[in-house]
């Protein structure tokens, strides 16, 4: 049964492009893929609707053989139902609107203003409109499972974004959003190119005992995400004779707020450590460390061309800091801007239409290096600046 559904889904996709998916294809139901994953007998294939995300380690569905055929009608309509219209929000929505809209199809904006009924009858009415691809956003990850059924019974294909979750029997659906780990393993790779090239290390004791490493961690986030583990990991991999102890691990997870906590922990750290420490990085998983931490290294008098600063930026809160201290090698940080996801999410969901390509179990949003020399164009290009 298994190799006739599969040979089924091979042909139809041959011809998805022109004719629309295989509908009603058999297919293995969420129950029977449900005991055999837990019997660890599934196997992933995307075009089955079941995919497994090595990086995330969920299991998804996406209900791939079911979907209709989406120029029946001769219209494509794209919906994107959001829990709440914000600075992050808008502008993945406009950019996944454009990209869309250029390939002629139809794109409307349901902003749920945080409230559930709402969220709720925006994936009803997409339904009754006969939508043929959503976007989902949930003001509570606990409304997925109805939803999902409801778009599955109706054979639209979603994706959800920011916001995971799993539908009844525990399958993850289709997800663009964050992998934390993997952005600042990224993150972590190219400060050890910035340490290579810039020679950040020449003037380092050979044991190390002059460097130190911090980071600015929120232990019950840090354990989700893993995103210091993710940098730790990259320095060590790059420079595996760095000893332990000049790896810091701060606990700036306390309730007082995130900046007040990063400089009531980074604060004695830098004081009682810079009479016989040389080079400094800092990273930070749990929130802004870069104003905090430039803040506290001046007040102790240290040349930031000791220092690189490792961090988050997705405004010009942080892109102004980065332009106006002078040291080409005080910072190194991640660019997180929503439009380029709203880009991707649309090529994707065109990819599906015109091609029959199965949407990705995960997709995770792209590491864009920000640095002295590209944080202007990071800020311009993704209209951070306020």
């Amino acid at each position: 049964m298994k190799k006739q559904l599969l040979a089924i889904l091979s042909v139809g996709l041959l011809f998805a492009g022109a004719i629309g998916l295989t509908a009603n294809a058999e297919a293995l139901s969420e129950e029977e893929a449900a005991a055999m994953r837990d019997e660890g007998t599934l196997e992933a294939d995307p075009a089955t609707g079941y995919d497994y995300s090595e990086s995330t380690g969920n299991w998804y569905y996406s209900n791939y053989p079911n979907y209709k055929d989406f120029k029946e009608d001769g219209a494509v309509k794209v919906a994107f139902v959001c829990k709440f219209g914000s600075s992050w929000f808008i502008p993945k929505a406009t950019t996944l609107g454009e990209t869309v809209e250029a390939a002629g199809y139809e794109y409307q904006f349901i902003d749920a203003a945080s409230d559930e009924t709402a969220w709720l009858d925006g994936v009803q009415n997409i339904i009754n409109q006969d939508y043929d691809a959503v976007v989902l956003t949930p003001v509570n990850t606990a409304l997925l499972p109805d939803a999902l059924a409801l778009l599955d019974e109706a054979g639209i294909a979603y994706l959800t974004t920011d916001d995971p979750g799993a539908d009844a029997y525990g399958f993850y659906s289709p997800h663009y959003g964050l992998d934390d780990y993997y952005l600042y393993n990224e993150l972590g790779k190219s400060v050890a190119r910035i340490i290579e090239e810039e020679g950040f290390f020449d003037d380092v004791a050979e044991d190390y005992s002059d460097l130190m490493i911090v980071f600015g961690d929120c232990p019950s986030v840090e354990a989700i995400h893993l995103r210091d583990v993710g940098y730790e990991d990259a320095i060590k991999a790059a420079f595996p004779d760095i000893p332990d102890e000049c790896f810091v691990w701060l606990d700036c997870g306390a309730a007082g707020g995130v900046q007040e906590d990063i400089l009531n922990k980074y604060g004695p750290t830098i004081q009682s450590n810079k009479d016989h420490i040389k080079k400094w990085i800092f990273c930070s998983g749990t929130g802004s460390s870069t104003a905090p931490a430039t803040q506290l290294l001046k007040e102790n008098g240290i040349d930031l061309d000791t220092v690189i600063i490792s961090d988050t930026c997705s405004d010009d809160n942080v892109g102004t800091i980065i332009e106006g201290d002078e040291g080409k090698t005080s910072y190194c940080n991640l660019g997180l801007a929503a439009a380029p996801s709203g880009v991707g999410m649309g090529e994707i969901i065109i990819d599906l239409v015109e091609n029959g390509t199965p949407i990705p179990c995960f997709t995770p949003y792209a590491y864009i290096e920000c640095t002295k020399d590209t944080v202007a164009e990071f800020l311009d290009t993704y209209n951070l600046r306020s």
